[in-house]
């Protein structure tokens, strides 16, 4: 993870900390920083509340689906694979790239079979 991205879920979690505190209780430099972090704070938290739950629905089935692949053996966990690059290629063969959208070309979601396939083989 970029060290940027790390420094800003660290403010985060900062902000959303004292979000919990009775404003009461929070010495004047925490409310300044709140509101000075106002709409970085709601960006963030909207960013998060459309992710949920659906972020970790897609954890919850990877680690479900890998744990029953992860029961194939590797030559089987090979044909599979093989069998969806051979569905691609013939994607690619019969489609336009006009009509194919763009996440086509994009890194396979994390639940898909084909990422933790590829994942399990380089174990």
């Amino acid at each position: 993870m970029k060290e940027k991205d790390l420094e800003k879920k660290e403010r985060f979690r900062k902000m959303w900390v004292l979000l919990f505190e009775d404003p009461e209780t929070l010495s004047d430099a925490q409310i300044k920083f709140l509101l000075e972090e106002e709409e970085e704070l709601r960006s963030l938290t909207y960013s998060v509340f459309v992710q949920f739950p659906e972020r970790w629905k897609r954890v919850e089935n990877y680690r479900n689906k890998k744990k029953e692949l992860s029961r194939l053996s590797k030559e089987e966990l090979k044909e599979k694979m093989e069998r969806i690059m051979d569905h691609r290629s013939h994607i690619l063969r019969t489609v336009s790239d006009d009509e194919l959208s763009d996440s086509f070309f994009e890194s396979p979601p994390l639940d898909s079979d084909e990422n933790i396939i590829y994942e399990l083989i380089k174990e």
